[in-house]
């Protein structure tokens, strides 16, 4: 069964570039493409177009990612999307999985990679690159942890550290010898508990509220 791409970037190179990284993967097909958020939004209302994953850019004219982001949860809450940046601030990702990206990566990604953040989106797994990790989890390293007073039993705290390294929910039923519908019911009493909409989101917050390593 392919992953049907929808490719969002204002630059033609670049899109042609993506299409050039993915063709190696034979699952993969892109069938869309945006030069922007509003158009992107457009095509997506349309129900004939069935698409599994978007890869999109987050500084474009007209709509940028991140209002993208916030308006597809209206649209598509259960479209995974992954964003492709040039930026690897901090702010930019907090904010981009706060609306709901599934993943972030820099544009200096290799194919192999970009592979890899496509299958574990469309397999419900969030997936942030290395390069961008490392800041981001600084920047909370280096502030006054937040006060959330959340507790987490010991196997939620196993389940969300497992989510953390990229395992999706058949991995962590594997890893951890219970079944998916067990590890499902442990994610909405997670997302309840933390306050996320998805579980980059979820990922995120726990590393802030310092819940999990």
């Amino acid at each position: 069964m392919s992953i049907r791409l929808m490719l969002v970037d204002d630059h033609a190179v670049l899109r042609e570039g993506l299409r050039f990284m993915l063709r190696g993967e034979e699952e993969f097909e892109v069938v869309a493409e945006a030069s922007d958020g509003a158009e992107a939004l457009e095509r997506l209302a349309d129900d004939a177009l069935e698409v599994d994953v978007v890869l999109m850019d987050v500084k474009m004219p007209n709509l940028d990612g991140l209002e993208t982001l916030k308006r597809l949860r209206d649209l598509k809450p259960d479209l995974p999307v992954l964003v492709l940046s040039m930026y690897d601030d901090p702010g930019y990702v907090e904010e981009a999985i706060r609306r709901g990206a599934s993943g972030y990566l820099l544009k200096t990604v290799g194919a192999s990679e970009l592979a890899r953040a496509v299958r574990a989106a469309h397999e419900g797994a969030g997936y942030l690159q290395a390069e961008v990790t490392r800041p981001v989890l600084h920047r909370f390293a280096t502030t006054t942890p937040e006060q959330s007073g959340i507790q987490l039993s010991d196997r939620e705290r196993q389940v969300l550290q497992l989510i953390a390294h990229g395992m999706s929910t058949k991995q962590v039923a594997v890893e951890l010898e219970i079944s998916e519908s067990t590890v499902k019911t442990y994610l909405r009493n997670l997302f309840e508990k933390l306050g996320a909409e998805h579980r980059a989101h979820a990922v995120a917050l726990a590393i802030r509220y310092r819940v999990i390593e």
